[in-house]
């Protein structure tokens, strides 16, 4: 008689710690087990089948290259879908943060999933989504005037350190001082208004 046994499945956990000690083959089983999941909630957001192939590549490329600042403590899954909705948040603020923009992102947050499944609609990620959106506008907003600056620069222009540099006249190490100072400012922020550790570290992901 013989006896076959069923391969266990490596849980999401386990992926995570193999991919932070940079086990290739763990980042490409947790790409080819959540790629078309955050496919489809890309999509369904950006309203382009072109811009959200793209973001989802560009996302597990950051996060490959980020693997050693992973700490995921609950869910795997709603880390990858949460932190994908910052990235779309991204998306819509490169391409100028101006009221028409947050109208059109607005627009497609409150569109109904189209593209299947329920985990699309869930709401508790729309929700982190918005804080997070009003919680970083208001704070860049109380920063000061060269630290608001060399961080719309940064992130909203998408420019170099040397380029920011340049165009304010500083050095480099004081738009990086510049910079951090913003973060602590952000990640300080996201303490007092109670929006939760992961929205926290999200911040960090997003504007390291």
């Amino acid at each position: 008689m013989e006896f076959t046994f069923a391969a266990v499945e490596t849980s999401d956990k386990s992926l995570i710690d193999l991919i932070r000690e940079s086990d290739y083959t763990a980042y490409t089983d947790l790409y080819n087990r959540y790629w078309r999941q955050l496919f489809k909630i890309a999509w369904s957001k950006t309203g382009s089948e072109e811009d959200a192939r793209d973001l989802v590549q560009e996302f597990f490329i950051e996060l490959w290259n980020r693997r050693a600042q992973l700490k995921i403590e609950k869910s795997v899954e709603h880390y990858l879908v949460s932190a994908l909705y910052y990235k779309v948040f991204m998306h819509f603020r490169k391409r100028g943060f101006e009221e028409k923009h947050l109208q059109n992102y607005t627009y497609f947050l409150e569109q109904p999933a189209q593209h299947s499944s329920n985990y699309l609609a869930d709401a508790d990620h729309e929700a982190q989504y918005k804080e997070l959106l009003d919680l970083v506008e208001e704070t860049v907003s109380q920063m000061p005037e060269k630290m608001k600056r060399v961080f719309d620069l940064k992130h909203k222009q998408s420019m170099s350190i040397s380029e920011i540099a340049e165009v304010m006249g500083i050095s480099s190490q004081t738009v990086k001082n510049q910079l951090s100072n913003a973060m602590l400012k952000l990640r300080k922020a996201a303490g007092e208004q109670g929006v939760g550790s992961a929205s926290s570290l999200f911040i960090v992901w997003l504007f390291a």
